[in-house]
């Protein structure tokens, strides 16, 4: 869902309004118009060739329809009189009747309203010719449609107030001169001031100014070659094909503006040595005035050729930008899960790379829009968007004036509204339009999905942070009755023991005691969660001798072994020794054993240790149901469990503090298994560096010779 906005002057910095631009300024400005017109009129008038009353070559067309492009249409009555005075006070230079003069002026201010209005209503923007609609609309209402009136004007005021009368022949004939001239003129001069004008692009290229004065050195010398010819015959006509690669290099590699400038510097060369009578354009047979002409169609075609393969180019190459920066846009926003710090990341990556204004508001709980970054927009022009994103309903367009233009877009996502984003543009253009609006719908798309995920991260930090405090309570308030009901049971032992109590008793008081066992380890093992969320393990090192802690932790678990029907071998290497914190290792060696027992029942199990160099071993083997191999590594996971806790009981915590306390002492834990094939798991330490061997060192020896099975 998104609309296009052109501002109005209440939106300053969106675009070129300068609507508090003092009148002397405009004034001032309006002065040099003047004086650059009565310039160029006086470089054109030395094109005026008999027959014929008006020049062959009229630059001011290409100078009054680029400044009318560049200025607001409020500007031109001052610049309209800046033009209307050149051509009238400039009568007594040469010597044309007043009233031919009055309507002279009034058919180039016509011409230079007619071909600027007509290209400001087409493409409702600036003109710097990044596009190839901008060539077609200087070919359509700069060079056709704009001098239809001040040639008309023009010879007929020829016609009326000129010294001889005009045949029918002699009249059409001038004002095809008089419309060629201006509509060329216009062609060929309007583009160079229009790009030469407009804002460099960005970024920009490394030595392109040197590149774009090289190229117009070697385009010059080549067209004074090709164009300078005294005599041309045969294959000599076709010199000045030799300036087209020149020109089709400054259009690819310079863009606009080198199009623009080759075409000039190619028509300087061109015109002067046609109206030479020198080149192939000199040496035809027709009129001076015909040659110059000629001349001239031949410079505005190659020139419009230009002009359009650069605009393509630059188009292909803004298309790129575009992308990429989109492509940028996805990656920042997917770097953080905090929006209000990735999204004026973005904003400052689309400008004034690619617009002139960025904005995003976010949703807040209120259900109001709140700003959330805003880049190249005054408040004011804020707020006013801000208004019209609420507004926005299925898709909506508004049209509020011709300077500048925002595109907007809802940020939502399965029909959520989240927020909004406003793109600015000075000036956006018709052909741009539908582009700005497909970017900004993309990038609002990649801001939804960026919102969604930091939502969704925070309802799952908030659910996990629920659970974590429910873990750490439950396991506190468990712990203080299994306290009472171990110390009751401790009191119990001692009158049962001392007297003559039934075995059934004894039996029953047994399993009871390992029943409440089993659940303080339960708890314990919940509170060994609750603290691995809040940070690492607490350990407690002291010296350690691996095989010693085995064999206690075997004999505390004998009475579990006989019972499931395990026959545990052990192969124990001495003096296997490092500083490990002992509870904690009994504690995951306990969780191995424990796995061992429960999925290996009635099957052998063999525990072995060893070093290697510096770092201690401990295999714990059972030949129980083994692990499957989508399953190895799922199961060191917190909660996660390799078969239905239907069948097999536990809360998947065993094997995940195991893998903990293992890290935590600077070693590592891994598991080979096949299903029905038992697990082997491989415990590796960091092993204390002073160890003897009565044989030397050596990496993972043998198991000793009095391996003995318990």
């Amino acid at each position: 869902m998104h609309t296009f906005i052109s501002g109005d002057n209440s939106m300053v910095d969106m675009g070129r309004d300068r609507a508090g631009e003092p009148r002397a300024e405009v004034w001032g400005r309006a002065v040099l118009l003047f004086a650059a017109f009565c310039g160029l009129k006086a470089l054109s008038s030395l094109f005026v060739f008999p027959p014929l009353e008006s020049a062959s070559v009229w630059l001011p067309s290409g100078l009054t329809l680029a400044v009318f492009l560049r200025a607001a249409p409020r500007r031109w009555p001052a610049y309209l009189a800046a033009v209307f005075a050149a051509e009238v006070m400039l009568v007594p230079l040469y010597g044309d009747p007043w009233d031919m003069a009055l309507v002279w002026g009034l058919g180039n201010c016509l011409r230079s309203v007619v071909g600027a209005g007509l290209m400001r209503r087409w493409l409702d923007g600036p003109v710097n010719f990044s596009q190839p609609r901008d060539v077609v609309a200087l070919l359509v209402a700069g060079g056709l449609l704009s001098p239809v009136p001040s040639a008309t004007l023009g010879m007929g005021a020829v016609a009326l107030f000129g010294p001889a009368s005009l045949s029918a022949g002699d009249f059409w004939h001038g004002w095809l001169g008089w419309y060629l001239a201006d509509g060329l003129g216009a062609v060929l001069f309007a583009p160079l001031l229009l790009t030469w004008s407009a804002p460099r692009p960005v970024p920009r290229r490394a030595l392109e100014d040197g590149e774009l004065v090289g190229s117009m050195l070697l385009l010059a010398l080549v067209a004074h070659a090709a164009f300078g010819v005294a005599e041309p015959r045969g294959i000599l006509m076709s010199l000045p094909y030799l300036c087209l690669p020149f020109v089709l290099w400054s259009a690819l590699r310079l863009g606009p503006r080198g199009a623009a400038t080759a075409a000039m510097v190619l028509g300087t060369f061109a015109v002067w040595h046609t109206a030479a009578r020198r080149g192939p354009f000199g040496a035809m047979d027709a009129t001076l005035s015909e040659r110059v002409i000629s001349v001239q169609l031949f410079l505005a075609v190659a020139g419009l050729s230009t002009l359009i393969l650069a605009a393509m180019a630059c188009d292909r190459r803004r298309v790129e930008r575009e992308q990429r920066l989109l492509a940028e846009s996805g990656a920042v926003l997917a770097e953080s899960f905090e929006p209000r710090e990735t999204l004026p990341r973005v904003g400052r990556l689309l400008v004034p790379e690619l617009f002139s204004g960025f904005a995003v508001w976010l949703l807040d709980e209120d259900g109001r829009l709140v700003p959330a970054a805003r880049l190249g927009l005054a408040e004011p022009a804020e707020v006013r968007l801000r208004e019209e994103l609420l507004q926005l309903s299925e898709p909506s367009r508004r049209q509020l004036g011709p300077e500048g233009s925002a595109v907007l877009a809802r940020i939502q996502h399965q029909g959520r509204l989240l927020g909004g984003l406003a793109l600015v543009h000075a000036g956006h253009t018709h052909v741009a339009r539908s582009r700005a609006m497909a970017f900004a719908e993309d990038l609002a798309h990649h801001c939804a999905l960026a919102l969604e995920n930091a939502h969704l991260l925070g309802q799952f930090q908030s659910a996990v942070h629920v659970r974590d405090e429910f873990i750490t309570v439950a396991a506190h308030e468990l712990r203080t009755p299994l306290t009472a009901l171990k110390l009751q049971l401790r009191n119990l032992q001692r009158p049962l023991q001392q007297g003559a109590s039934s075995e059934s008793l004894h039996t029953r008081f047994q399993a009871v005691s390992r029943q409440v066992g089993r659940l303080g380890r339960l708890v314990e093992g919940l509170l060994d969660v609750g603290r691995l969320n809040t940070g690492r393990l607490p350990l407690e090192r002291e010296p350690v001798e691996l095989g010693e802690l085995v064999q206690d932790v075997v004999e505390r678990f004998s009475e579990d072994l006989g019972r499931a029907g395990c026959e545990v071998s052990l192969s124990l290497q001495p003096h296997v020794t490092g500083r490990w914190d002992r509870a904690r290792l009994e504690q995951a060696l306990t969780h191995l054993l424990s796995n061992a027992v429960k999925f290996g029942a009635r099957r052998p199990i063999r525990l072995q240790v060893s070093q290697g160099g510096g770092t201690a071993r401990l295999v714990v083997e059972d030949q129980g149901i083994g692990v499957s191999p989508e399953a190895l590594e799922r199961i060191f996971g917190r909660f996660e469990r390799a078969v239905p806790s239907q069948e097999y009981g536990g809360l998947g915590l065993g094997l995940f503090l195991t893998r903990q306390i293992v890290e935590a002492h600077g070693g590592t834990i891994h598991v080979t298994s096949q299903p029905g094939e038992g697990a082997t798991f491989v415990l590796e330490l960091p092993a204390s560096s002073l160890v003897s061997y009565a044989h030397g060192p050596s990496p993972w020896p043998q198991p000793p010779a009095d391996s003995h099975p318990t």
